[in-house]
């Protein structure tokens, strides 16, 4: 038994610990408020009648959200393990939540490819030329398009085959 106690005491000492109370505060808020909270949000809200869906949101908030915000948190703490194997030590039969929510921290990792997208798009559009309005650039092939050229294309009625946009090349 003793052999076991000095075996968590020693690798509880090799886990990292937070270096003070706001690097653990930011680390939580970062995880918690996403993207999807300050754009997609407001966005639902004027979409679905404003103030009326916000009554449910905050219900649903206060409800679920908070507790199980604080219990994940807390059963964290409490085991000083991670997410998957800290229902293991609760209960075992309980690990398959651990499971379950690295699926879900995979979901989230793609989410965050979507938040660089929006990211690199808008860091490019504050060039004074945008880059997928015309060929000019290192990355496109001859087959390209720009937008000025297609008008073009079209005025004179000609076909042209095997070509592609320059917005599909920037984004490709």
């Amino acid at each position: 038994m003793e052999r076991r106690e000095r075996e968590d005491q020693s690798s509880v000492g090799a886990r990292g610990q937070w270096a003070s109370k706001t690097e653990y505060i930011l680390v939580v808020a970062g995880n918690v408020v996403g993207l999807g909270n300050v754009w997609r949000f407001p966005y639902l809200c004027y979409r679905y009648g404003g103030g009326a869906f916000l009554i449910p949101y905050c219900l649903l908030a206060v409800v679920f959200g908070i507790p199980l915000f604080l219990l994940e948190t807390s059963l964290g703490q409490f085991t000083q393990e991670g997410f998957v194997t800290c229902w293991r030590k609760v209960c075992p039969l309980a690990q398959g939540i651990g499971y379950a929510y690295l699926i879900l921290k995979l979901y989230g990792f793609c989410y965050i490819l979507v938040q660089v997208w929006a990211l690199f798009y808008l860091v490019f559009s504050f060039k004074s030329q945008l880059p997928w309005a015309n060929c000019n650039n290192g990355w496109n092939t001859g087959n390209c398009v720009g937008v000025h050229d297609v008008t073009n294309v079209t005025g004179n009625q000609t076909t042209m085959t095997n070509t592609t946009s320059a917005d599909v090349e920037f984004w490709q």
